[in-house]
């Protein structure tokens, strides 16, 4: 049987799950002094023999219940950022890809010979759709006359959840104050 602290994915620190267990108002008793396998540890075994947990329905780690938090935690933190040297890979492929839709779709015009080596760099990036240049380079990709086949880039449900914010936050509400006023009215022109 494998240690609990294998079951939590490896890319959870103890910071973020001291403060997951905080957020979720978790009484396991842990402080910063703990180590990460001894929080890892008493996270899981707790997980483990609970049957339900009070989980606050607009929490940020968006998850409804306790089989979905346990879920998350063997899942690898969607939080954590990519290395920057694969983010740089994957960005400078959105380039690449981007430089073929610029140039009106012409792949004589782009540093790709082969489109099915174009589309096979999409797919690559596409799983990474967090990055917001995937994402747009992707878009304008499925927007050519002559694709052939859909590619959707894959969000992370947490990136997804940030976007409609930013996209509620854009929206403009304005309130105009009209005001009619009736009567005799003299328009001079001088």
């Amino acid at each position: 049987m494998p240690k609990n602290n294998t079951i939590i994915h490896k890319t959870f620190s103890k910071r973020d799950l001291l403060k997951l267990i905080d957020d979720l108002k978790i009484d396991i008793g842990l402080t910063e002094k703990h180590s990460k396998t001894d929080v890892a540890n008493s996270l899981w075994d707790l997980l483990v023999k609970m049957d339900y947990l009070d989980i606050p329905k607009d929490n940020k780690y968006l998850v409804n219940d306790l089989y979905q938090l346990r879920k998350f935690l063997k899942c690898p933190n969607p939080r954590k950022p990519l290395s920057v040297k694969d983010k740089d890979k994957y960005i400078l492929i959105a380039k690449k890809i981007n430089h073929y839709c610029d140039n009106k779709y012409d792949i004589n015009s782009s540093v790709y010979s082969d489109i099915r080596k174009l589309y096979d760099d999409a797919e690559l990036i596409a799983p990474h759709g967090d990055i917001p240049i995937v994402r747009k380079t992707i878009k304008k990709l499925m927007s050519d006359p002559k694709k052939l086949y859909n590619i959707n880039p894959i969000i992370s449900p947490h990136v997804l959840h940030d976007i409609k914010i930013k996209q509620s936050l854009c929206t403009k509400t304005s309130h105009i104050k009209c005001e009619v006023k009736h009567g005799l009215f003299i328009l001079n022109f001088d």
